[in-house]
């Protein structure tokens, strides 16, 4: 989806804090990057603010359209 969709999770008080930008700048490589399939939104960021750097660092949470069956 688009940069609209995006958002930034950290990890406040063991719990995911969710913003919508600023984003990271594109000079910035991706070192790598985890393709989630989640039943909701909540859990998707639940998952990013468990990353290990999510207390010092934000990680960019992007939803991904995709066509599926619905009985997958």
């Amino acid at each position: 989806m688009d940069a609209a969709s995006a958002q930034l999770v950290r990890r406040k008080d063991g719990a995911p804090a969710v913003t919508d930008g600023p984003y990271l700048e594109t000079k910035e490589y991706i070192a790598s990057f985890y393709l989630l399939d989640c039943d909701s939104l909540e859990r998707a960021q639940e998952i990013a603010a468990d990353v290990p750097f999510a207390d010092a660092e934000p990680v960019e949470l992007w939803p991904v359209l995709h066509e599926s069956a619905a009985d997958v």
